[in-house]
């Protein structure tokens, strides 16, 4: 095998792969890339066996087509700290990848790329299509709410659905909700429902550029592949039923309060540095046209603050985890946020002002 390429040719592909690629594995060759040189084109697989990426570069010139895998970590590395558009010959040469530049030469341990173990992706039950943008922001604004370690398995992903002309993307850890919706009339088709694991959730949010490219998403027993021009993205599924989040949605008599987005933030910010660091709450005193914040912490200290608010309900007071809402609002981005309350003991509703695509629902604290 030999090839020759700017750095900036295989650049990208090389960091988006080895982010994907395993350090901590008990079988090495999962911390490698499958280097594949063919026709012009270089192609970089990575896989921990969840997940796989392939990502193809057009390149100078392939002078001798082959395959090897070789260190993650280290070519990348290696990649990044070059000059931009240096000229690179990647040569494999009796065992190791010899990498060469301008005044520069290094040698690669590599395994045989036989071994390398590739994700195998069900027979496809659905294709679905849907811009790179819109996925991509379906994933980030949701992302932030999935369960990292529960036990209950099935939170420690994010829900993608297609239901009622919507593509959905739900997540929740128990204690909060986040819902966004992209809207069209192609998706409405049967309802399908599939559990991204967390990995595969925030390494495609990643990869996917904010542009209108359009992504072919293609759904299978267990398994699910994206697919663009240059890349290929699969990830095995988790198995099991998401909670059904329509009913943890607060519903009622409900209590408005518009406030300004960044005065809400920097309240909050402030109100966390005294607040109790293992619970970080926040009590909400609410009156007509006033919102008063309020945290204290076990070494009897305290911080209170007064807010001039849009409120239209009774009188209410109600405590909320601060990070939660610190995460809900850097999602949003309107300059005004409404919060719907239904009584002191239930879940708050939060949105963006005008016609909401996303919605986040928090549950309230004892405090």
């Amino acid at each position: 095998m030999k090839f020759i390429a700017t750095r900036d040719q295989i650049q990208d592909s090389l960091q988006s792969a080895a982010s994907v690629a395993e350090r901590r594995q008990t079988i090495p060759i999962l911390a490698n890339l499958k280097v594949c040189a063919r026709k012009g084109m270089v192609e970089v697989t990575s896989t921990d066996l969840e997940i796989q990426l392939k990502v193809s570069s057009n390149v100078k010139e392939v002078e001798q087509e082959g395959e090897v895998t070789v260190s993650a970590r280290k070519m990348s590395e290696l990649c990044r700290s070059l000059p931009d558009n240096e000229s690179l010959v990647f040569e494999l040469i009796e065992g190791k990848l010899h990498v060469s530049a301008k005044n520069f030469k290094a040698d690669f341990a590599t395994l045989s790329a036989e071994d390398f173990p590739e994700l195998e992706v069900g027979i496809e039950k659905l294709e679905l299509k849907i811009l790179s943008k819109d996925l991509k922001r379906l994933l980030n604004k949701t992302s932030f709410s999935m369960a990292s370690q529960d036990v209950r398995y099935y939170l420690n992903g994010l829900l993608l659905e297609v239901k009622n002309g919507s593509f959905n993307s739900i997540a929740t850890d128990g204690h909060r909700l986040a819902i966004s919706c992209k809207k069209d009339k192609k998706y409405n088709i049967d309802d399908s429902k599939i559990i991204l694991p967390r990995k595969a959730v925030i390494e495609l949010a990643k990869i996917l550029p904010d542009t209108e490219e359009e992504i072919c998403f293609f759904v299978g027993e267990g398994s699910v592949v994206a697919k663009k021009e240059n890349l290929v993205f699969s990830s095995k599924l988790i198995e099991g039923k998401f909670p059904d989040y329509e009913k943890v949605l607060p519903s009622g008599d409900e209590s408005t309060l518009t406030i300004r987005k960044e005065v809400l933030q920097s309240a909050l910010s402030r109100s966390s540095v005294l607040s109790n660091e293992k619970y970080r709450g926040v009590r909400l005193s609410i009156s007509k046209d006033l919102l008063r914040l309020t945290a204290n912490n076990p070494e009897q200290e305290m911080a209170e603050e007064e807010i001039a608010v849009a409120f239209e309900g009774r009188d209410m007071e109600i405590g909320f985890n601060i990070g939660y809402l610190l995460d809900v609002l850097t999602n949003i981005d309107t300059e005004d946020v409404e919060i719907l309350f239904y009584g002191e003991e239930s879940s708050c509703l939060i949105r963006e002002t005008g016609s909401p695509l996303e919605s986040y629902v928090v549950m309230p604290m004892k405090l």
